[in-house]
């Protein structure tokens, strides 16, 4: 499994490699595969799995990108302008942000119809998103370059580290602060 989210104590989902998605109503007592509900039928991996202003996204390998249509339960496949690997997914105000290899972001406006590519100044991979208590977003690459946006994800300016290292994640940790994941 590479990702996992709770929309409360009792709903969330957990997504994987080779098409691996369960969905659980039970706070993870039980789990229900939901295998057949993905338009992904070359099994690609998925990377993550997040709500952004109320929909519900699936990002994941060779430019896979899956939206819930709750109508039917079905995770529909969104039309993307890139086919490289997406590892995650962020919100920025009303917009939604993929993001992936080799510094690539992208942002919709229009809760996944259309995809633009967004200048964001990272040159690797980008691994990991956190918004800020001021509604800030930000996004970290592995070189150990970190972004913020305040204007929903249009432009990105560069946050100065201390201690400049490798990240694999990044979270707000409140009053300000960042929690920096690394090796």
């Amino acid at each position: 499994f590479l990702d996992v989210w709770f929309a409360d104590a009792q709903n969330g989902y957990i997504v994987g490699a080779y098409n691996l998605i369960f969905r659980t109503a039970d706070g993870g007592n039980t789990w229900t595969p939901l295998f057949d509900r993905t338009a992904n039928p070359k099994f690609f991996n998925l990377y993550a799995i997040r709500s952004v202003n109320g929909d519900i996204y699936i990002a994941g390998e060779a430019g896979l990108m899956l939206k819930l249509d709750r109508s039917d339960e079905q995770f529909k496949a969104l039309t993307m302008p890139y086919n490289g690997s997406f590892f995650g997914l962020a919100g920025a105000g009303n917009s939604v942000l993929a993001f992936g290899l080799r510094g690539n972001v992208y942002r919709s406006d229009d809760a996944g119809t259309s995809w633009i590519k967004v200048d964001v100044g990272l040159l690797s991979a980008v691994v990991g998103a956190a918004r800020t208590q001021r509604d800030a977003t930000l996004l970290a690459d592995a070189g150990g370059r970190i972004v913020a946006s305040g204007d929903g994800g249009r432009t990105f300016t560069n946050v100065t580290l201390k201690q400049p290292m490798p990240l694999t994640g990044i979270a707000e940790a409140g009053e300000g602060r960042l929690a920096l994941v690394t090796l």
